[in-house]
């Protein structure tokens, strides 16, 4: 699980308004339609954005309830952020293959209803996320995805830009296509919540820190996204009863990145179990190095699987 939360560089830094953000999210719906439109055909409804509760939003309500959701914000000062959650290939093909029972490679091979099922555990799954969002952020009032202002939507497709290594390696061009299972999800998120209590910054870097004062009172400051990630992929292991490898944690990532020998001298050795083994102590080596303990991991929230243990590959309901 990829998860990136940046600044939108269609919106000027998120200063302005959330327009063209909104817009952009919705080109996958456009290069549908005008698909249709060429063969003759009427095309599908957009499906919209959905929040914690709905689904099918209009770009336009999004536009205004992000906007108008600034209270005491600054003219400098982001209004919104982008965030995008990235389902790995092997995470899409355990939940597809749950859904319909046998190997899918790509989305045009879901009939309808399939990819109706698909899509619905997804706007689940990032409902849950953002609960962990919001108690991310230890304030005390604030422990639920309800309590904030976000929009999101879910998309199939990428395509290949200038700065991919295939196209500087002139392998495929610039605006290709991708291929294989590319499902991920982009959110709007407001800067403030619900209430406008509360200035929200996932890019704010004060990582564990209670020095700040906030209405006379002590409060954590800062945002871990590296925690948070590791969180989202504890709510989709648990949520989809999914048996994530050493190696597929964003802890191995980020620590094989820093010591590619050593990640490859891991991945390099044929006994499984030794390799599990040393799997495991480079994770251990990044809890040490950030101080990180169980309890730092510990959800906010109770997640029951929805489906069976993946060798029944069977739904639970």
């Amino acid at each position: 699980m990829h998860i990136k939360i940046q600044t939108s560089s269609k919106a000027n830094g998120n200063k302005g308004s959330a327009n063209a953000l909104a817009s952009y999210l919705e080109k996958e719906d456009i290069m549908n339609e005008n698909k249709a439109f060429e063969k003759g055909e009427l095309p599908e409804p957009r499906t919209g954005f959905f929040d914690h509760h709905n689904t099918g939003v209009f770009k336009s309500e999004v536009i205004q309830k992000i906007d108008t959701n600034k209270k005491s914000l600054g003219r400098e000062d982001a209004k919104f952020y982008a965030l995008t959650i990235s389902p790995s290939t092997k995470e899409q093909k355990h939940l597809l293959k749950n859904i319909t029972n046998k190997e899918i490679n790509g989305i045009n091979e879901l009939n309808k209803n399939e990819r109706a099922a698909y899509e619905k555990m997804l706007v689940d799954y990032t409902r849950k996320t953002m609960n962990e969002y919001a108690s991310h952020f230890g304030r005390k009032d604030l422990q639920s995805g309800n309590q904030l202002r976000y929009y999101a939507k879910i998309e199939h497709q990428r395509f290949h830009k200038g700065t991919d290594l295939e196209v500087k390696m002139n392998q495929v061009k610039s605006g290709q296509k991708k291929e294989g299972l590319q499902t991920h999800v982009h959110i709007i998120m407001s800067r403030k919540d619900k209430e406008q209590r509360f200035k929200l910054s996932p890019l704010a870097n004060e990582k564990n820190s209670t020095k700040s004062k906030l209405n006379g009172k002590t409060v954590k400051r800062g945002f871990d996204r590296n925690l948070f990630n590791i969180k989202a992929e504890s709510v989709f292991d648990k949520n989809f009863n999914y048996q994530r490898n050493p190696s597929e944690k964003v802890e191995y990532r980020i620590e094989a990145d820093k010591d590619p020998i050593k990640a490859s001298e891991i991945n390099n050795i044929r006994d499984p179990v030794q390799k599990q083994k040393l799997e495991k102590e480079l994770i251990n080596q990044y809890d040490f190095r950030n101080s990180y303990s169980d309890k730092d991991k510990e959800l906010s929230q109770e997640i029951k699987p929805v489906f069976k243990k993946e060798r029944d590959n069977e739904l639970s309901i």
